[in-house]
């Protein structure tokens, strides 16, 4: 593992293959290069959740919230750790599973009417998030799953709280949940919200 800290895209791709090669109970030695290639770039909390989520394990779930919180701008918009969580359950003696993801944003600021114009704005937007990240043109054109790409079927605002709510089946995908507090931070900073807190109501 020494040589790997100088090279963390190595590190990562290390991390990636054993989660994606060995069995439930081997995929933890997949933690060490997850954690070495974390030093180099942060960006890997995102890809780490994403390769355990592919395997369903519950380990999804800390890189998920690691994730989250790492969106965070401590002096401006704030992202709760547990803003758009996996849940995991416990499958068997020593293993969980994850379950499913919450896909609901809540905006917790002092101009609501501010936050929900960002929210309205971003509702167009979201609905062309893929499952790994990217953004689509059309996703009326797409069929997933079981297609080859997933989007939200279905995006909402609550103008009461405010929140945005996605219609993603519960399903588990951590890239595609990095895009989307992207642009929902992105349109509120355009709508003028300096100071915010998003969470997901009810995750704890």
């Amino acid at each position: 593992m020494a040589a790997l800290r100088n090279d963390p895209q190595a590190a990562l791709e290390l991390g990636c293959r054993i989660v994606a090669r060995a069995d439930v109970d081997e995929r933890r030695h997949a933690e060490i290069p997850f954690e070495i290639a974390r030093d180099g770039d942060r960006t890997t909390v995102w890809r780490a959740a994403d390769a355990y989520a592919q395997q369903a394990d519950g380990r999804a779930a800390r890189w998920m919230a690691e994730g989250a919180a790492s969106l965070s701008d401590p002096d401006g918009i704030v992202v709760d750790r547990l803003t758009l969580p996996i849940f995991i359950e416990e499958y068997d003696e020593d293993r969980w599973v994850a379950s499913h993801q919450d896909w609901c944003i809540a905006v917790h600021c002092d101009d609501p009417a501010r936050a929900v114009a960002a929210l309205r704005a971003a509702l167009p937007r979201l609905q062309c998030v893929a499952d790994d990240g990217s953004i689509v043109s059309d996703p009326s054109q797409l069929t997933g799953p079981p297609g080859p790409v997933y989007t939200p079927n279905y995006v909402a605002v609550d103008e009461d709280v405010p929140l945005i709510w996605l219609d993603c089946k519960g399903v588990v995908y951590p890239l595609m949940a990095r895009t989307v507090l992207e642009i929902v931070i992105e349109e509120l900073r355009a709508a003028g919200v300096t100071r915010a807190e998003l969470t997901t109501p009810g995750a704890d």
